[in-house]
């Protein structure tokens, strides 16, 4: 009975998700710090994953693979956003669908593992612990990793060339 109200239950999660997804992939403000923290953040999670899997070559080469995937596909979500420069700052708005697809992707593979250690709980059966060894979860590192590392970097270089607008000049402002 509880496996069948689990499996109710993870289409309804993934709906939340993919909804709030959604609302988060919108306009956004571009701040500097933001970018150089996904950046960081995304270069630590690969070397990270690349360093826990050492020695395991399917693996390593599956992340390699997924980073440039990943990559490539954050280069032309980069081509399909919306730069803006106003007079309020700098704003951005991501390809809905790439971005989508690339956490979704991994999200769902996390629900995955969630489900196979549920399993393996109830039947008495040791979980694997080389969940990264594993080649389709390190691919799906490598994909995020490389996907929000591109973009992040090139939201960095498009922020560089700009040239902030000048807010027009209020003469009622009062001050």
């Amino acid at each position: 009975m509880t496996t069948l109200v689990l499996l109710l239950l993870v289409p309804l999660a993934v709906w939340r998700i993919y909804s709030r997804l959604k609302v988060v992939l919108g306009r956004t403000k571009s701040e500097l710090w933001r970018h150089y923290a996904t950046l960081a953040v995304m270069t630590v999670m690969v070397l990270a994953v690349a360093v826990k899997i050492l020695g395991n070559w399917v693996a390593l080469a599956a992340l390699l693979a997924g980073v440039l995937v990943g990559a490539l596909l954050g280069q032309q979500s980069m081509k399909r956003s919306r730069l803006e420069n106003r007079p309020e700052g700098f704003f951005y708005t991501q390809d809905r669908k790439l971005g989508l697809l690339v956490i979704m992707l991994f999200v769902s593979r996390l629900i995955y593992r969630l489900f196979e250690a549920y399993l393996h709980m109830h039947n008495g059966v040791a979980l694997d612990p080389d969940f990264l060894g594993n080649p389709i979860s390190s691919w799906l590192f490598g994909l995020l990793g490389g996907f929000y590392g591109l973009y992040s970097w090139r939201l960095i270089e498009w922020r560089r060339t700009q040239k902030p607008v000048p807010r027009p000049i209020d003469i009622f402002d009062i001050k």
